[in-house]
């Protein structure tokens, strides 16, 4: 099976060549070769525009966390001629199989023309290796816990005495539920970093400080007797969110309060976190059952909703769903809020335009916003301080900024220069490291 031959010119040890993500947000997949073995770092899809199609004769793809945008295009891969060899954790494999099946559904329901069925991702499932190190012929991998999302680790490849880490999507700070990523435990003066710079321009103000204006905006919305929706993500910001809103009310933080979640994906999804504790915050790994909710009741359609309400719901860009349902319905009220927590919005996203412009567009129709919407972030990314200390405390020879906007990079790349050779690679750019 491996039998990859990539560094044919004397000296070369290593090649890297970033196929997806360069100079933009999605589609991450990073191809490593040696000699002897050819790796991809992620496999992702472009959430918002098409996807290109990455080489399948990879001897094994690694995946830092279950996102599609770093896990979608696996389903790919069923279409092989071969069987696959992908690693990760456990949990990653877990929730991206879940993902896949939504995301196949999502498509056929669209009438997709590259639709699978749910056999890829059982492929998937059964191609997955998890754990936390492996051996390939000449190169070893080592995954450490990233932060970011359950499960999400940062890649470390040793081969020919050199090391490349792969960053993934990652973070510091801790949130209420996970901790952040331990540079501690993180290899030392790697040969090449490869980090993502989502928010490489952006300093955020502290974690504690956000949760807290977070609850300020809807305890005073819930004393208006208004409707509040929080579209998120159903794979682990819906888990935080719920449990922060539960917790909330439990501890009278805020009022008794109607309090949903819509999402059939998100209510599968907290079984896995109930089922993997260890993976959490110790005060969440003492409770029980800490993703089954006291005050958050789980409902299946908008219609089941009793207004005044809070609602957390999906699609986390407004774009589908749930989200989109209410934003409609609520627009035009004065004593609505919409509490927008991801950092970034696509172009085409309904939130976005209701933000920004106040008003969009639901199937050519023009809807006037009247409600209250704002923008407080709570990002599992690492924002530019973290980024600044990733460099610093590992000191890596060479540094390649992916994941991130040209302008993002750019931003980050001044401020790290001195520290480190850094370079933002453009599309199928390949960079060698030599002996």
């Amino acid at each position: 099976m491996f039998k990859s031959q990539c560094c044919y010119d004397e000296g070369c040890l290593l090649r890297i060549k970033v196929l997806g993500a360069a100079r933009e947000v999605g589609g991450s997949c990073v191809s490593v070769q040696t000699d002897q073995v050819k790796v991809a770092l992620d496999y992702g899809i472009k959430l918002d525009d098409v996807t290109d199609e990455y080489p399948k004769n990879f001897d094994a793809v690694i995946i830092s966390h279950a996102h599609l945008d770093h896990t979608g295009s696996l389903v790919r891969l069923s279409k092989s001629r071969n069987n696959q060899v992908i690693m990760g954790s456990k949990m990653t494999r877990d929730i991206t199989i879940e993902l896949l099946k939504d995301m196949i559904k999502v498509q056929n329901l669209n009438g997709n023309a590259e639709a699978y069925d749910e056999q890829a991702a059982n492929k998937v499932r059964e191609w997955w290796q998890p754990g936390e190190n492996f051996a390939l012929p000449g190169l070893a991998v080592n995954l450490y816990p990233g932060g970011h999302v359950a499960g999400a680790n940062i890649t470390c490849l040793h081969s020919e005495g050199k090391t490349v880490l792969y960053t993934g999507d990652f973070c510091i700070h801790d949130s209420e539920i996970l901790e952040g990523c331990n540079l501690s435990l993180l290899p030392k003066e790697p040969d090449v970093l490869i980090s993502e710079s989502t928010y490489g321009g952006r300093v955020r103000p502290p974690r504690g400080d956000m949760i807290d204006k977070f609850l300020e905006r809807v305890a005073a919305t819930m004393k208006e007797r208004g409707n509040i929706l929080v579209p998120t993500f159903a794979f682990h910001r819906s888990q935080e969110m719920a449990r922060r809103i539960d917790q909330a009310i439990e501890n009278g933080t805020l009022p008794k309060y109607n309090a949903y979640t819509i999402s059939k994906l998100a209510h599968k999804i907290n079984s896995h976190f109930n089922a993997n504790k260890q993976l959490f915050t110790q005060e969440v790994q003492q409770q029980e059952q800490p993703f089954t909710y006291k005050h958050v009741e789980n409902v299946e359609k908008t219609t089941d909703v009793q207004e005044p309400a809070i609602v957390i719901c999906t699609a986390g860009f407004g774009h589908a769903g749930a989200s989109l349902s209410l934003l409609a319905q609520w627009a035009e009220s004065e004593d609505a809020t919409v509490i927008l927590t991801s950092g970034y919005l696509p172009p085409d996203s309904p939130l976005k335009q209701a933000r920004e412009k106040r008003f969009f567009k639901l199937e050519g129709e023009k809807i006037p916003v009247m409600a209250k919407i704002v923008q407080i972030e709570l990002s599992g990314h690492a924002d530019q301080t973290e980024l600044i200390e990733l460099v610093t405390k590992l000191k890596p020879k060479k540094t390649l900024l992916v994941h991130g906007d040209i302008k993002e990079a750019e931003s980050l790349q001044q401020k790290i220069s001195e520290l480190t050779d850094v370079q933002i690679p453009e599309k199928n750019e390949e960079i060698s490291l030599r002996a």
